[in-house]
């Protein structure tokens, strides 16, 4: 059972009148990105396609002021926001404690700070030609004079919708990804949510959205979950409902209705789970501009081994053996990965919350030994050919191991690693 930090929250939402329900059009044909990651109403599950994924989003603190509707929650987290106010326990803050399961997958970005970094000129138009260049060099890839690239984002699809460009997407709900500054996304099989900041209003969502609950509209009208595959959305390709709701800059959707509602009233966030706050805060002491979060499944997953030939059973428990004696004796149960960027390049810095500062402590060395001198399972390469370690210290109950990518290797190793079940990412 995954320990809860205790950080109250309270959220009001606006009260707005959407008219003139109807179904909105399914995208024709779509623009393309080399990754794909999150989509609303779709199951997700097994392995991530190599890098995007996407991605999660924050906590408000605060007072309720007495005469004025202000949203807030905790006394150490703001609500989403980006630049110099960006912050991972900010993002975690927004996502809904009620979506339950232990396969969450939390992605989180500062698509203002990320492009600084990356030295990109933001698209402000969604029909522009240089909005799906910008989103590939936020995705990782690399410049031609670059062995590796200068930025990475976990993009979500619901940002960057494989089979919608974001003019459709725009026309459909009223913005697009580039409309976002911040956004915040959780995957939790059959249940996706996200939340974005930028410059909305009570009237950025399209006043012909359908009005299905208080302050909350869908793109669809339906049940949660209801599918409709020969009038696919933006959101979903199956054409099922998408909910949203627009909050004090803050624009939220989800597969569900009640997930929509936990945001608006400000009910228990992520952020108050001790795993993921203690992770979000310990890689915002690193200044991370985008991050992934997970839960962690204990064990060895034979099926993520690549084996290359025939084994016994015997043999294979004998491998598995032998890795497990390569991972910190003591047990983590939540993990987090963020991009920063140091004097131009590239830094990752990923942390491992374990369930006492002793714990942490006693793994310092077995996490730096794992980096430097163990091996990919997945491809059978040293993982110092991908990453290089630059230090490893304790935060608490949380160690961070702080690298850089390896000369040619790729900026989102780590994420591919999370998503596969590499051994950085096993827990006994």
């Amino acid at each position: 059972m995954r320990q809860s930090a205790a950080s109250g929250c309270l959220r009001t939402g606006r009260l707005r009148e959407h008219s003139a329900a109807r179904r909105t059009d399914g995208p024709k044909h779509g623009w393309r990105r080399r990754d794909a990651g999150l989509r609303f109403s779709e199951p997700v599950g097994g392995h991530v396609p190599d890098v995007h994924i996407s991605t999660l989003a924050l906590l408000a603190t605060g007072l309720l002021a007495l005469s004025a509707l202000v949203t807030g929650c905790g006394e150490d987290a703001d609500p989403l926001e980006s630049g110099d106010d960006y912050s991972v326990l900010g993002a975690v803050g927004e996502l809904p404690a009620s979506i339950e399961g232990d396969a969450q997958l939390i992605l989180t970005g500062d698509l203002s700070k990320a492009s600084e970094v990356a030295g990109l000129d933001r698209p402000s138009d969604a029909d522009s030609d240089e909005v799906n260049e910008w989103v590939g060099d936020l995705s990782g890839a690399a410049a031609p004079d670059d062995d590796t690239a200068r930025a990475f984002v976990p993009l979500p699809d619901a940002l960057v919708p494989f089979d919608a460009s974001p003019s459709e997407m725009d026309a459909q709900v009223g913005w697009s990804v580039v409309d976002v500054d911040s956004f915040a996304a959780l995957t939790q099989p059959p249940e996706d949510f996200l939340v974005v900041s930028g410059a909305f209003d009570e009237d950025t969502l399209d006043e012909d959205l359908s009005e299905v609950d208080d302050d909350i509209v869908t793109d669809v009208v339906g049940e949660d979950h209801e599918l409709n595959v020969e009038e696919p959305t933006a959101f979903s390709r199956i054409g099922a409902p998408t909910r949203l709701a627009e909050d004090d800059g803050r624009i939220a959707a989800s597969s569900t209705t009640g997930a929509v509602r936990d945001w608006l009233n400000g009910d228990e966030s992520l952020a108050d789970d001790a795993g993921y706050g203690d992770v979000a805060r310990a890689l915002d002491e690193h200044d991370v501009y985008a991050a992934v979060l997970s839960a962690v499944q204990l064990g060895i997953d034979a099926a993520a081994l690549i084996l290359g030939g025939q084994v016994s059973a015997e043999e294979l428990e004998a491998l598995i053996e032998q890795l497990e004696d390569q991972l910190p004796e003591a047990s983590y149960d939540t993990v987090g990965i963020g991009w920063t960027t140091d004097d131009d390049a590239p830094l990752v810095a990923t942390a491992y919350h374990f369930d006492s500062e002793d714990a942490a402590k006693d793994s310092v060395d077995a996490l730096r030994e794992l980096y430097e001198s163990s091996t990919s399972a997945q491809s059978q390469r040293p993982f110092s050919d991908y990453l290089e370690v630059e230090g490893v210290e304790t935060e608490g109950s949380v160690v961070v191991v702080t690298s850089r990518p390896a000369e040619g290797a790729a900026i989102h190793f780590a994420y591919q690693a999370l998503v596969s079940r590499d051994l950085l990412f096993v827990s006994q």
